[in-house]
Order: structure tokens, then C-alpha cells, then sequence
């Protein structure tokens, strides 16, 4: 049979991965000529090989590909050319390309990797910035793409002559590997006390002084290889409290990190999927449900909480902390509360050095830094829920498939947990969680986002698009960017048709026949009525968006006051009612209930719904963090929930919202006469739980519409997706949010859904 040539291109998550090192040895097995680079839209392989050959290695790219790649679509064709192959090469990747794919996010650390740095025999014992093609940082440290070494951070480290060796060796497990470095020409550690006095530059030494650090109550900033990380004993209540003084970080949980699953077992239930999630290249935190809390500093790691966000270690860094300390370890992000996390030493040694007592320094240049990613399970139906998308899933949206555009587009996000996202090519990418705008120097942060995506891509925007909030930070520098730019168009979008957008474009429900009802719950956004929206209904069909309900209007009060202070959001809501007058002195009474009775704005809020609810119900503190009380309300309602109540009361069992209009005055007052009538907290918690659950099949049912999408903060609370899975997927399609946060983190990506799919 006679030898034939293809060109073989292969898209998706394939460069930074080991993919030509791995076809490169595919071809060599199979005795197959040509050769292998990285291109614009991800492989490009020229084969030369008889059909039966060359069908055969076709077939094992997609079976044996490297565990951290995604192929989206792979494509062969038979061409004719005059070039003779004496042998199969790797190919220098052209210069100067305009790259249309993913950008290869941070990988943890893999199991050889982890062995090598802890066997004495092993050069790279104690070595932790030791990686492979299946593993290290790779977003963290993109200057541009493709990614090859020299457009990464870690080209300021020149391989030496090992290392350099283990490169072109095809068999060797760091064959191409970009990120490659050893203890001889690698990144070094340094680790000082706060004023800056070098302790040690030992590897070996260092960790056995961070694990005498901890166990004397020492508080350390770790430089990892996304940004600093604040670590200290998870066992020591005096310290993790002293913490929280030092992070002005009240009650906000911190995550754990644990050696390895094994012993997170031993705190916390976790299932097969739990655990999978945990172990997986991505190593993202997880929350988890408190089994036997032993050692552990649990009132002061997460107050009045019943669930411990755990993790275990990503890199060799955190490896080898935990190895040498081997116990549990609080591992939070390096910066005050609000503000984004610290990514270089000049920056942490002087925001931080009064938190921190050490510091553990390295010399890699981080250029994009990452929070943690966060998740949950829902405790019954596990519906996965992502609480923070950032390191090991942003910026790519793999799983969403390209978006066909001729405009390059950039979307500024939400002022609160922003994110940006950008339509540079064929594929969409989502920032890394940002943050809250209203902190001077996440806005920096922000900018300087949108300076590294400009830059990475080359990218000049066509099209803005942002929220319609006149106020909001992100919205201001949006129009001093149209300003700047005069060519390019702009468009403002409402906050909750952003959500409904976002949602609808993660589960591609764009083309569907019928229509779809949005359930957007979340604190508040702008409203088209001059309102502030927050529990809204809208209905989608042929391209349109119609706002067809919401909650009762109550009045909003005291502006952030009322967001921070459950109490304000109660008396509100049920119209000054008497019962709640001893939690207000004389004056604050009066002039509340004044407000109330003229107030000059009004509001839909779901999220002060849940705020009034949990103080009736007991969270009668101000919030610390947002959701907080809302998180306790879901608390006492899942402690319920899980002793299997068989009998459920809907509040409003006798109205049928033929207005789909949510009466919320006559369900808080309802809750009340409960609460005041004895009934246990949890039951009345998971009964208002229950009541919105049949408010939303009522509204579902009067417009005959049987599809369902929910969007928000409020669906970050998994005994609702598990009561709506419970209760209504029976007779609807329901559709939750699993790549992308249900929460702000989503508005930037559904303002480009928004853009591209409604008539305006």
C-alpha cells in the first residue's frame, strides 16, 4: 500500500499540555514521517504514512491524548506536496500568529512530580517548582501566546545543561516542557520574618523552619505559584482567631488545606465525586459537611457554619508544607479583606507585614494571579455548583464551543464579583474572579486585566458592552473607554437580563422552539423602571427578552446599610411591623418607619427577602460578608431537609399569582406568626424554602412555559437547586449554571450572550 500525506489539525486545550511531545512519540511507534507544530488554532501535524497507518494513529490521537488537554474538533485531510519527510520532527512554532485558541490554564501538581520532590535520591528533592507536560503553571506566567517558553515568565530561567538534556530526550517525562527548571537554574526561595531579614535560602532547611513557624502560632505569607497564600495551624484556635483580626475578616470561612484525601476523610463526608474533584488537575476548593471535627479550629475556621471549604495541595510549594507540618493548615488568599490577592514581594511585604510574621518568597514572576477556585455539591441530587471560577478553569470556556462573531467585543462585567470577558476570535474567554470594584486596588487589578487580555491577543475591541447601573465603577470606566475610543460602539445591559443571558448561553437554549422561563434571583441590580430589581421572572422566545414578573416592591432604605444589616431588610418588608421594634433605639425607629411610609426607592431584592428571613429566624447580627445570612437561613433549612420531612407548607398555598407577582409582605408576615408561634426555626426555614419553590411552578404553570432557567446568587444555595430538582424537574427542563458561577461572576459573559442574540 502506498504512503499518503495528511494534514492533521487538532483545536482545544492542546497547547502547554504535552501534546506534540506525545504525538511526536505516537509517530515514532507507528513509523509515521512528517511533523508536528503549534499553529493559530492549536496542532498542525503533517503525517506521511500508508491509509491503514495513518487511520490507525488518527484514531489513538483522540484515545491516548494527554490528561490535561480537550480536543474540541480535530480534522484530516489528504494534500499533495512535493516535500520529502526523511523523519517525524517537532516544528518551531511560526512567530507572529494571531492565535484563535484556549489559553492553558494552571495545573496542579502531578503524582511523579510529588514523588521526585520528596525522594532524597532525586535532584529535585526539595525542589517545588518542579513540573512536567502534565503539570506547573501555565496561565500564571503567559506573557503571549502560543505557549512556548520564551513567551512565559519562566524564560527569565535558562535550562541548564540537565535539564536541557531531559528536553530533547523523547521518552523523558519533561520532553518539551516549557515550564521545565531544576534546583541548578531554577526559581529560588527566600524566606524572611516581616521587616524583611533573610532567615534561610536553603530549600530543605526552609520547610522544616515553616513547620516550626506554624507550630508555634505563626502566621505566614506563602507565595505560591498563582499569588501569596496567608497559612497558618488549622488546630491552633488563638492563632486562626488572631488571623481574623490581623485579615479584618470577621466570620467569612477560611479553606483547609489537608495533606491528601485520605485525611480530608477523616474530618469531612465526601462522595466519589468529591473526592475526584479534589484530586483533579484543576485542585479547586471544595465544601464539604463536617464529619468529626478533632483537632481542628472549627468554631474560629468557619463560625456558625457547618461545612469546611478543603483542598489539597496544588503545587510542590504546598506539598512540601504539608509533608513537613503534616497537620491541617488554613490556606487563604494573601490580602485584606476586599482587596485582590498579592502576587509580588514588593507588593505583600508592604500591605501585609503586619498580618504575616514570615514570608516565603520566590522569583517567579507571576503575571496573571489567581484566587483559589471554589464549589459545592448540592447535598442530595450532588448539582455542582461553582462558587468562584478562577485558577485551573479561567479564562477558557471549553465546554460552551465557539461563538461566531465579525466584531471583537469586550464586556466589563458587574461592579461585584467582576469578571470580564472578551470576543477577540471564535472563542470566549472569562477573567479569572476579579472582584469587588469598590476596593481601590482590585479596580487596579480589573485594569490591568483588560491591559493583559489587549495585550495577549492583540486585541483592539469593536464593542463595549456593560451594565446599565449609572454608578456602577466598572460602567464609569466603560464610557471613559468609549471616550478614548470614539470608533468603537457601545451598549448598556440590565443586570438581570445579563443573568438570564449568561444562563441561557451556558446551556446553548438560544434556538429553542418554546419559551423559556428565567428565574433570576440575586441582591439587586438597576432596574429598566428606575427600581432595584432582584427577584425577577422574564420569558425568552425568539430572540426576545420580556420582563413578565418579579417580587413585590418594598422599599429600599439606607442604601448599603440595609444590605449589611438584616434587621433593616426585616422591618422594611413587613411595613414597620411592632415585633421587631426592640432591636432599634427610639431614634432609628423613627426615622426607619419614616422612611418606609415615603420611601424614595423600591426594590425586588430575593437576596433581602433571605436576609429578612434569617434574622426572624435567628441571624440577628449584622453581615460580615455577603450572603452571610442567607447562608445561615439555607443552614437551619438543609439541617431540616436532611431529616427527611415529609410534610411541606407552602405560605402561600391560597394565592394562585395569576399577576406573577411573589406577595413577599404576606409570606414574612406569615413566617412571623410561625415563628411566634413556636414552630422550629429549621421547619419554617425550609418551608420558605418550599413556598418560593411553588411560586415558581405557579408562574411556570400560568404561562405555559415548561422550561427552566435560574440564574443568580440566591441559586448559590444548594437546597434550593435540590428542592427545584425535587420538586419541579418532574414537569419542567430545569437549567442550573455548572461552568460558570451563578453569581455576578457570570454577568460578563452574559452581556456578550445578550449583544450577539437579542434584538434590540
Amino acid at each position: 500500500m502506498s504512503n499518503k500525506v495528511y494534514e492533521i489539525t487538532i483545536s482545544g486545550r492542546v497547547q502547554g499540555v504535552g501534546f506534540r511531545p506525545f504525538i511526536y512519540n505516537l509517530a515514532k511507534n507507528y513509523d509515521i514521517k512528517g511533523f508536528v507544530t503549534n499553529d493559530a488554532k492549536g496542532v498542525f501535524i503533517i503525517a506521511v504514512a500508508n491509509q491503514n497507518t495513518l487511520d490507525a494513529f488518527y484514531k489513538q490521537i483522540v484515545i491516548q491524548k494527554p490528561q490535561s488537554s480537550k480536543i474540541t474538533s480535530s480534522h484530516k485531510k489528504e494534500i499533495s506536496t512535493t516535500e520529502f519527510f526523511y523523519d517525524f520532527y517537532i516544528k518551531p512554532t511560526a512567530p507572529h500568529l494571531f492565535i484563535d485558541i484556549p489559553l492553558t490554564p494552571d495545573f496542579a501538581i502531578c503524582e511523579h512530580c510529588a514523588a521526585e520532590i520528596l525522594d532524597a535520591e532525586n535532584p529535585r528533592y526539595y525542589y517545588p517548582f518542579t513540573t512536567c507536560t502534565a503539570c506547573g503553571p501555565r496561565y500564571a506566567i503567559t506573557k503571549k501566546f502560543p505557549f512556548e517558553r520564551e513567551n512565559t515568565s519562566i524564560d527569565e530561567f535558562v535550562m541548564c545543561e540537565s535539564c536541557s538534556k531531559e528536553y530533547k530526550t523523547s521518552h523523558d517525562i519533561r520532553f518539551h516542557s516549557q515550564t521545565n527548571s531544576c534546583p541548578n537554574c531554577g526559581i529560588r526561595l527566600k524566606f524572611t520574618n516581616n521587616s524583611g531579614e533573610i532567615i534561610s535560602e536553603s530549600n530543605t532547611e526552609i520547610f522544616k523552619i515553616i513547620a516550626k513557624k506554624l507550630s508555634l502560632g505563626k502566621i505566614i505569607a506563602l507565595k505560591n505559584t498563582a499569588g501569596y497564600l496567608l497559612i497558618c495551624d488549622a488546630t491552633n484556635e488563638e492563632t486562626v482567631k488572631e488571623l481574623r483580626v490581623r485579615k479584618r475578616r470577621p466570620t467569612k470561612p477560611f479553606a483547609v488545606l489537608f495533606n491528601d484525601v485520605k485525611t480530608i476523610g477523616n474530618y469531612l463526608y465526601l462522595n466519589n465525586l468529591e473526592r475526584t474533584i479534589l484530586s483533579s488537575t484543576e485542585a479547586p476548593i471544595v465544601i464539604l459537611s463536617i464529619k468529626n471535627p478533632l483537632n481542628l479550629a472549627v468554631n474560629q475556621i468557619a463560625p456558625n457554619m457547618e461545612t469546611i471549604g478543603t483542598m489539597i495541595p496544588n503545587s510542590g510549594t504546598l506539598k512540601l508544607v504539608t509533608k513537613n507540618f503534616n497537620k491541617p493548615i488554613i490556606a487563604t488568599s494573601a490580602n485584606f479583606h476586599g482587596s485582590p490577592i498579592c502576587c509580588s514581594e514588593k507588593d505583600v511585604t508592604k500591605n501585609l507585614k503586619e498580618v504575616a510574621d514570615y514570608f516565603l518568597h520566590n522569583s517567579l514572576n507571576v503575571l496573571h494571579p489567581q484566587d483559589d477556585s471554589v464549589m459545592k455539591f448540592s447535598e442530595k441530587f450532588l448539582k455542582k455548583i461553582i462558587l468562584r471560577r478562577s485558577r485551573g478553569f479561567a479564562p477558557n470556556l471549553l465546554e460552551i464551543g465557539k461563538i461566531n462573531s465579525n466584531k471583537k467585543i469586550l464586556c466589563f462585567g458587574s461592579d461585584l464579583k467582576n469578571t470580564i470577558s472578551i470576543l477577540p476570535n471564535s472563542n470566549c474567554y472569562v477573567s479569572e474572579y476579579i472582584g469587588d470594584l469598590a476596593n481601590y486596588d482590585t479596580y487596579l487589578r480589573f485594569e490591568k486585566t483588560i491591559e493583559n487580555y489587549t495585550r495577549i491577543f492583540n486585541f483592539e475591541p469593536q464593542v463595549l458592552l456593560f451594565d446599565a447601573h449609572p454608578k456602577y465603577v466598572s460602567s464609569r470606566f466603560a464610557e471613559i473607554f468609549v471616550h478614548d475610543e470614539k470608533k468603537v460602539h457601545f451598549q448598556k445591559i440590565q443586570h438581570h437580563k445579563a443573568h438570564f443571558a449568561a444562563i441561557l448561553g451556558e446551556k446553548n437554549l438560544w434556538k429553542s422552539d418554546g419559551k423559556i422561563l428565567g428565574i433570576i434571583w440575586d441582591g439587586i441590580g438597576y432596574g429598566e423602571d428606575d427600581k432595584i430589581w432582584g427577584g425577577e421572572f422574564f420569558d425568552y422566545h425568539e430572540n426576545a427578552i420580556n420582563r413578565i414578573g418579579h417580587l413585590e416592591y418594598y422599599p429600599w432604605i439606607l442604601g448599603d446599610k440595609m444590605s449589611k444589616n438584616p434587621k433593616i431588610s426585616a422591618l422594611s418588608i413587613s411595613n414597620s411591623n411592632p415585633t421587631f421594634k426592640e432591636y432599634f433605639d427610639d431614634n432609628e425607629w423613627s426615622v426607619y418607619s419614616k422612611a418606609i411610609q415615603s420611601p424614595k426607592m423600591e426594590t425586588s431584592s430575593m437576596g433581602r427577602l433571605f436576609d429578612a428571613g434569617g434574622f426572624v429566624l435567628g441571624f440577628q447580627q449584622t453581615i460580615s460578608f455577603e450572603g452571610e445570612a442567607a447562608m445561615y437561613l439555607e443552614k437551619i433549612a438543609q439541617k431540616q431537609y436532611s431529616t427527611n420531612q415529609k410534610t411541606f407548607v407552602d405560605y402561600l398555598e391560597d394565592e394562585n399569582l395569576s399577576n406573577n407577582i411573589i406577595p413577599i409582605k404576606l409570606l414574612f408576615d406569615n413566617i412571623i406568626s410561625c415563628q411566634q408561634s413556636g414552630i422550629q426555626a429549621g421547619e419554617i426555614a425550609l418551608n420558605f424554602h418550599y413556598t418560593l419553590i411553588k411560586c415558581i411552578e405557579k408562574i411556570a404553570v400560568n404561562n405555559k412555559i415548561h422550561t427552566l432557567a435560574f440564574s443568580g446568587g440566591v441559586f448559590q444555595n444548594a437546597l434550593l437547586v435540590d428542592l427545584i430538582i425535587e420538586f419541579l424537574s418532574k414537569n419542567f427542563a430545569v437549567h442550573f449554571h455548572e461552568i460558570l458561577s451563578p453569581n455576578d461572576e457570570n454577568i460578563s459573559f452574559g452581556q456578550l450572550n445578550y449583544y450577539l442574540n437579542i434584538k434590540n
